[in-house]
């Protein structure tokens, strides 16, 4: 492959997004903080954004 780059990038290249075809990264699942699976789009989301606003917002730990 490393040779094929180095005489054909072209034809490399159009090797590499052949293979890449149709593996899109996507989530399917993410875990509640309770532990439960979220399996839906709108709880997947919902804990991404719940996530997000925790590290953007941190809260200080009471002593």
């Amino acid at each position: 492959m490393e040779k094929d780059f180095q005489s054909a990038p072209k034809r490399f290249w159009q090797t590499i997004r052949r293979l890449r075809r149709g593996k899109r990264g996507s989530i399917q699942a993410v875990y509640s903080k309770g532990g439960t699976l979220l399996t839906s789009t709108e709880e997947v989301i919902g804990r991404w954004k719940e996530h997000f606003e925790e590290l953007l917002n941190p809260t200080t730990p009471s002593m």
